[in-house]
């Protein structure tokens, strides 16, 4: 829904400029009004709810955590676009049409953000709306605040048509496979109430890549391979749930991997802002390029995923012929799409490969918060450089019962290349 410009007036009318414009290209504005359309696009993200995959009549279920991204990724591309449209400190995510002199950046920000999130996941409640007005009256009464409404307007309305067709929610099949064949995935048990996980985004139109197949993984190794029996019984003997090998820090590491992706995400960023002192342009492109790049990686990594069909330890292992392995179970709950490659070798590599790139430091030194292993209170690690984050990332999905180790550093790789290839071609330096 747009904003009625009668209402804007009133309301702007009736507010005293409390701050003198800000300058549109200064590196002092505050990133605060970043930070907190962040949040409140991952708080908007992760309470939204979808019929896809659910039975007519059923309850919507909550958005799963490769598709909450995409959506985070529409918000911080249309914020990425309004912002440097008026910063021109880097290039363009996407070319619109704008009158972008003398506005304002925060009231561009706030209005590509608001307007993404209400036309993709509407505002049950009137809960942006109501966050809308108190960022927009916080802002100077005067023509700059307006003009940057309509900056932002006018990108989040460029994003919506711009991916009208990309692929998004698809009607593909989605029920799950019924085969015993060796080798290929089924649903995690019982398969009588599960469908397979977002089964479109496998063919959806990346936000950068030309498309989902570009950086396609090679073929998993043959089920009778010795890289295989070796790689399976590591992940029956470290991921089982009743594991006797497996160490409490192994056990700590893939439960603080288990955390919700778009919230973990966004801290991370959030906090990596912070840290680095950057100001609102800077930690708007560190936003962007860090949900748009770790995006377009799971979206490569799910027609990785749905080309091989490969199975998933749970299936493999109780497959195998031993007694004791008939029950076998993992660490965590098995996600319904297929194994190969693993989903957070894409995603968190080159979502960590792209702040390292935008901080221009291997050495970030950041603390991320996870989920613990028991409580509610998320638990930090420090983390020093993106390699040792693709470190833990191996042992969480083995330790986890849900991977291979190949298919981690597969997934790995795949996120390497997306990264590589995206982050040489967007977000780059402008005519500031």
């Amino acid at each position: 829904m747009r904003v009625i410009r009668a209402l804007l007036l009133a309301i702007m009318l009736t507010v005293a400029p409390t701050a003198p414009p800000a300058s549109a290209d200064s590196p002092a504005t505050s990133s605060q009004i970043a930070l907190d359309w962040n949040l409140n696009a991952v708080n908007a993200v992760r309470a939204a709810r979808t019929m896809d995959g659910v039975a007519p009549g059923s309850t919507p279920r909550l958005l799963y955590q490769a598709e909450g991204l995409v959506y985070m990724s529409y918000v911080q591309a249309a914020e990425y676009d309004a912002v440097m449209k008026i910063s021109h400190r880097y290039l363009l995510y996407h070319h619109f049409e704008a009158a972008a002199g003398h506005a304002s950046v925060e009231a561009a920000l706030v209005a590509a953000a608001y307007n993404t999130l209400v036309f993709y996941l509407g505002d049950s409640g009137g809960v942006l709306a109501a966050k809308y007005s108190s960022a927009i009256a916080a802002l100077p009464a005067d023509e700059e605040t307006m003009r940057g409404i309509s900056v932002g307007e006018a990108a989040a309305a460029d994003i919506e048509q711009l991916r009208a067709n990309d692929g998004r929610n698809s009607p593909v099949s989605d029920s799950c496979p019924r085969t015993t064949t060796a080798g290929v995935w089924q649903c995690a048990p019982p398969p009588s109430v599960q469908t397979e996980q977002t089964p479109w985004l496998a063919t959806m139109q990346p936000f950068m890549l030309i498309d989902s197949s570009q950086f396609r993984a090679p073929a998993p190794p043959a089920i009778d391979s010795t890289q295989f029996l070796t790689e399976r019984d590591e992940t029956r003997d470290l991921g089982a749930a009743a594991s006797t090998v497996r160490t409490p820090d192994q056990t700590s590491i893939a439960t603080f991997w288990n955390a919700n992706a778009v919230s973990l995400y966004g801290k991370t960023l959030r906090d990596a802002a912070i840290q680095y002192n950057l100001d609102l342009v800077d930690t708007v492109r560190l936003m962007a390029a860090g949900i748009m790049v770790s995006t377009d990686a799971g979206i490569a990594c799910f027609d990785s995923k749905y080309h091989y069909r490969f199975w998933r330890p749970i299936t493999a292992i109780r497959a195998d012929g031993e007694p004791a392995d008939a029950t076998w179970s993992p660490l965590l709950t098995t996600p319904n799409h297929p194994e190969y490659p693993a989903q957070h070798g894409c995603a968190t590599s080159s979502f960590m490969q792209a702040i390292a790139a935008t901080l221009g430091t291997n050495n970030f030194n950041l603390t991320i918060f996870g989920a613990p292993v028991t409580g509610t209170a998320l638990v930090p690690r420090v983390y020093g450089t993106p390699q040792q984050v693709d470190h833990d990332i191996q042992i969480a999905r083995v330790a986890g019962g849900l991977h291979y180790r190949n298919s981690v550093v597969q997934g790995q790789n795949l996120g390497h290349s997306v990264a590589t290839w995206t982050l040489d071609r967007f977000f780059l330096p402008g005519d500031d």
